[in-house]
């Protein structure tokens, strides 16, 4: 059996990267990280933005990748850098040409990995190219990646189209518009199922912006819960109404028998110190750069988390 590393969202922060693969005890040989005894680190997506070394994070994972020293999926930065990137049209329905609108909002959020990667460029198109090489999910021997939610509706309905589970170049514009069965399944795969809060209710997100609808913890059915205890990526949760859930939630919860899920995405606070549910764990602290040492487990515990 292989053993793994899991390594979460990394955004363009290489001191971050090379601290994560150094506490994890992975040694630079010939200018690529490899483990002595042989262990994959996996990645789970945001290798850009936000941070200023969007060039370095994306040679060292893909020399690892290439060396098979690591697996990587992907994450909604890399999904939205391809919309960027792609000419074609988006939902905003601008006249910049692309898939995703070059708004101030979006180039904002973008601008780190602009700033060494700009539109048009070839360098930037043999990164998207790469992007394109990295599946929504993997299934391994024993556990489960994926970047915001593991929902065995929307992994079988990539599956069918693409039983390797990478995009198509094809495929963008149709992803682009989020309309159909297929571009919901890639949508929530990499941002996470949400649910509409009730009417007049919303909180701030980390940047701030005023949101009607919050992501859901899609590991534990909410039947009985209020908004505050099942929702997540809420900065402060008294935002939220102190009331119960009405109706059902478009969510295939996770099955406590499922192997072990591994995902990043939520900006999640405070310390990693145990995981979500017995197969189950976010590893996406910005403030607390974690991973998790797998070795074959079928039931998670606080003894995988490593802090770096």
């Amino acid at each position: 059996m292989t053993y793994y590393d899991i390594i979460p969202d990394i955004h363009a922060d290489a001191a971050r990267l090379s601290k994560t693969l150094e506490k994890l005890g992975y040694q630079l040989v010939d200018g690529i990280w490899q483990h002595p005894e042989r262990r994959i680190a996996a990645f789970l997506g945001d290798f850009i933005d936000t941070g200023r070394d969007n060039r370095k994070v994306i040679e060292q994972v893909r020399t690892m990748v290439k060396a098979g020293n690591a697996i990587a999926v992907m994450g909604n930065h890399e999904l939205n850098a391809l919309h960027y990137h792609t000419p074609g049209k988006n939902w905003l329905n601008t006249d910049d040409g692309f898939m995703r609108a070059h708004d101030d909002k979006n180039r904002g959020q973008h601008q780190s990995f602009l700033d060494e990667y700009p539109v048009g460029s070839a360098e930037a198109q043999d990164v998207m190219n790469w992007f394109l090489t990295l599946p929504l999910f993997l299934e391994l021997e024993g556990l489960r990646l994926v970047h915001a939610c593991w929902d065995a509706r929307h992994v079988d309905l990539v599956e069918k189209r693409w039983s390797d589970g990478r995009l198509k170049a094809e495929d963008l514009q149709e992803v682009a518009f989020e309309r159909t069965d297929f571009a919901q399944a890639v949508v929530n795969l990499v941002k996470g199922p949400e649910a509409t809060l009730p009417s007049g209710c919303g909180f701030h997100d980390y940047r701030r912006t005023w949101r009607e609808k919050a992501r859901i913890k899609w590991w534990a059915d909410p039947a009985g819960a209020n908004w505050r205890d099942a929702t997540l990526s809420v900065p402060n949760p008294l935002e939220l109404p102190d009331s119960s859930i009405e109706g059902k939630l478009d969510c295939a919860f996770y099955a406590p028998d499922a192997p072990p899920v591994f995902f990043g995405h939520y900006k999640r606070t405070g310390l990693p110190l145990v995981p979500d549910a017995p197969n189950v764990i976010c590893l996406d602290y910005p403030a607390h750069a974690c991973a998790y040492r797998w070795e074959g487990e079928p039931v998670l515990s606080a003894a995988g988390i490593v802090l770096i």
